[in-house]
């Protein structure tokens, strides 16, 4: 059990709904309802009655609450005590995450971070870039994580360059370009693409992508928030997707390959924030936290590099007779 899904069960009892209380937590419908699932299977009681008009708490559920409060009250009682101030004052970040955030690690590094700072009521959304842009503009969003090109970030955004990585194309381990290292851009036009939404930000960029090349823009499917369906659809042969190297690689596997397109096409993981808020506090810290992530992942790398190219070394001298 967790603090805040306590929080959580009795936002949802005063406003006796599951989307009420999603919006005044600044979290999504469908996070709060997995918290509150998780949270019944635990203590195997159901919490609410549900109809088509409104949530009721059931005895269990009355019950729950009534210790619950006590429990806020204490934790309240701690964290005024040493300066961290009560539950309904607690800070909320909202931030928004590129599609294949988990295959690329991320999940981690923000689970970390809100369950190390329990003062903090996190809310994460996948987000498409020009969306991104424009909730961090209205302050929807406190920061957003995403895939761009530096150049094409709007001026009122500030963000910080996590990390550079060539382009690749993954396909189905079937597809005839898949014996090969790397793939020429000039064969993307023969293949079909899976990409993001019509007038998306991705959907822009790798239309740009094939244009300024001369390439045929063939798209076999639109929506790249559905990660799981667009791998299934490439692994089946649908179709490619383009992505960052270290997101291919670990997509790659006995059902898809991985090829870094040549001529080398780079794209940047950034953290973004609007220019004009000055950040403070948590957010700092939360800033702080992904930028110490980002370059620990890339030290890690750097360092698998160096053992590889060492190990390689290392065998070439073994099987070579210089005497």
């Amino acid at each position: 059990m967790e603090i805040r899904q306590i929080y959580y069960v009795l936002e949802i009892a005063k406003q006796k709904s599951f989307s009420g209380a999603a919006k005044a937590l600044f979290i999504t419908q469908p996070a709060i309802s997995q918290q509150v699932s998780s949270l019944e299977n635990e203590l195997q009681i159901k919490l609410f009655q549900r109809d088509t008009h409104k949530v009721i708490l059931t005895k269990e559920g009355e019950r729950f609450c009534e210790y619950g409060k006590k429990v806020l009250e204490a934790v309240d009682n701690l964290t005024e005590a040493f300066g961290q101030g009560r539950s309904d004052q607690k800070m909320i970040l909202n931030i928004g995450v590129f599609p294949f955030y988990r295959i690329a690690g991320l999940a981690r590094a923000l689970t970390f971070f809100f369950s190390t700072n329990p003062n903090v009521l996190g809310s994460m959304k996948v987000v498409e870039n020009y969306k991104a842009f424009e909730k961090l503009k209205n302050e929807v969003l406190d920061f957003a994580i995403i895939k761009a090109i530096p150049e094409t970030i709007p001026s009122y955004i500030s963000y910080d360059i996590l990390q550079e990585e060539n382009l690749c194309a993954v396909m189905s381990s079937k597809n005839e370009y898949a014996v090969k290292e790397y793939i020429d851009i000039q064969d993307l036009g023969k293949l079909p693409l899976l990409t993001g939404e019509r007038n998306s930000h991705l959907y822009d960029y790798m239309k740009n992508l094939y244009e300024s090349n001369g390439l045929n823009f063939n798209v076999a499917f639109f929506n790249t928030n559905e990660a799981e369906l667009m791998l299934e659809m490439m692994a089946s042969g649908t179709g490619i997707l383009l992505a960052t190297q270290s997101i291919a690689e670990k997509i790659s596997g006995k059902n898809a390959k991985a090829c870094v397109i040549i001529p080398r096409q780079k794209l940047c993981t950034v953290l973004a924030y609007k220019k004009e808020c000055k950040l403070k506090g948590l957010q700092i810290a939360f800033r702080n936290h992904i930028l110490h992530y980002y370059q620990t992942l890339q030290s890690e790398e750097e360092e698998n590099l160096v053992m590889q190219v060492e190990g390689s070394a290392a065998d070439f001298t073994e099987k070579t007779d210089f005497k």
